[in-house]
């Protein structure tokens, strides 16, 4: 009688490991696996919960009259009179690039209620620009995109439902929050664009408080590599704002004129 060689089935007992070990001992990689995020990971299996991170357009501020950065307690000569601005404030919302066909906008949305307890869902990319504090960058929101662009498109003021949002139901740090921006009261209305100087020959203080929106379109060429972050370079020419104005004239008249003027204050910075 042969003899079965008990040698012959070590080749086995590996197949036979791996038979046994359950599936879930086997560890999937996971990550975030949208190659549009900046955390994007190659080597993720199984996507993971509300990890993914995307890019942020930032804008940077510079607050100048004419070639010259504008300082706090700088005084402007113009047309024959000296002025110095003490308040300079404006909201933006709105932006967006555009270029070959396509559009980049802010992902971010927000539930927005207004001052009739009404409940409205937009785009959450407004900001208050303010000359007085320190800080000159403004972190937009989050897009997703890439490409080459070369338009920057975005409004001076707020849409119809951010005008008429109640500022005591956002969270405190938004810009809609009645701390944050220009809610004025008696009228319950926002102040789309504010602008407070001195007249320096007589030393009077004018204000003039606007709440009409005004569309900025700019030739901004930029190429955009996918999970990146964007900071564009904005330079506000105070000059431009007040050109043309006499302060004699009704402030109405005046405020006008700041109106038809914002369209040209605004460019990219070099």
């Amino acid at each position: 009688m042969k003899k079965i060689k008990s040698a012959n089935f070590f080749w086995l007992l590996p197949l036979c490991y791996l038979l046994v070990i359950p599936s879930a001992c086997l560890q999937k990689e996971e990550g975030c696996r949208d190659v549009a995020a900046t955390n994007f990971a190659a080597d993720a299996e199984v996507d993971c919960v509300d990890c993914c991170s995307y890019p942020n357009i930032t804008f940077e501020i510079d607050h100048a009259a004419g070639d010259t950065s504008l300082r706090y307690g700088d005084t402007i000569a113009f047309d024959n009179k000296v002025v110095n601005f003490l308040e300079v404030g404006f909201y933006i919302n709105g932006i967006s690039l555009s270029g070959a066909g396509q559009t980049i906008t802010i992902n971010d949305e927000i539930t927005l209620t207004d001052r009739a307890g009404e409940e409205n869902l937009t785009t959450n990319d407004v900001k208050f620009i303010s000359r007085n504090i320190s800080s000159f960058s403004y972190q937009i929101g989050n897009f997703t995109g890439q490409g080459s662009y070369d338009t920057l498109g975005f409004q001076v003021g707020l849409t119809d439902i951010q005008a008429a949002t109640d500022p005591e139901s956002v969270p405190a740090a938004h810009p809609l929050a009645s701390d944050n921006g220009r809610f004025e009261l008696p009228d319950s209305a926002y102040i789309f664009t504010l602008i407070r100087l001195v007249n320096v020959e007589n030393n009077d203080t004018l204000q003039y408080n606007i709440k009409t929106a005004v569309n900025i379109t700019l030739p901004y060429s930029v190429t955009i590599n996918r999970g990146f972050d964007l900071d564009i370079p904005i330079k506000v020419d105070y000059l431009q704002w007040i050109e043309g104005i006499d302060f004699v004239d009704n402030p109405e008249m005046i405020k006008q004129i700041i109106v038809g003027n914002l369209s040209k204050a605004f460019s990219i910075r070099e």
